[in-house]
């Protein structure tokens, strides 16, 4: 009996892990002055399709809109992996990763006004998962 609940609650376990996706985030700093270089994701998408939406801010940004970096990457069942580098006018700013499970295009937007469709002609819904942070500089780090 006791083997068969370890057997079952692996089944279980192993079900529930094949409908989530995760993504972790690595930030790798210069060992010399403690800024971040890049930024490596590593995650997997339990999804057939998906995206991973890639945002960073410089420092400062008021708009995210206009001010941020935007770009997307289709994803596909399963591992991903996506390294970022980190160029000096990102330093002391910010970013953020979704991955987000359906596109629409802007001719099947029913948004009044959608600035993401009018700009790059489509947007993102259903955000599966969201990770953000800082690029700010490790004190001490030397």
């Amino acid at each position: 009996m006791k083997n068969n609940l370890i057997i079952y609650l692996i089944l279980v376990a192993t079900v529930l892990a094949q409908d989530t996706s995760n993504m972790d985030v690595e930030i790798v700093l210069n060992a010399d002055h403690g800024w971040p270089t890049k930024i490596i994701l590593k995650g997997q998408s339990h999804l057939d399709e998906a995206w991973l939406g890639i945002s960073l801010y410089p420092y400062g940004t008021l708009d995210v809109n206009t001010g941020g970096r935007h770009s997307n990457i289709s994803l596909n069942k399963g591992s991903f992996s996506q390294e970022i580098n980190v160029d000096q006018p990102l330093l002391g700013g910010s970013f953020e990763f979704a991955i987000w499970s359906h596109k629409v295009d802007k001719v099947d937007c029913a948004l009044d006004y959608c600035y993401w469709c009018k700009a790059n002609g489509f947007h993102f819904e259903d955000i599966v998962l969201y990770k953000s942070g800082l690029l700010n500089q490790m004190l001490g780090y030397k």
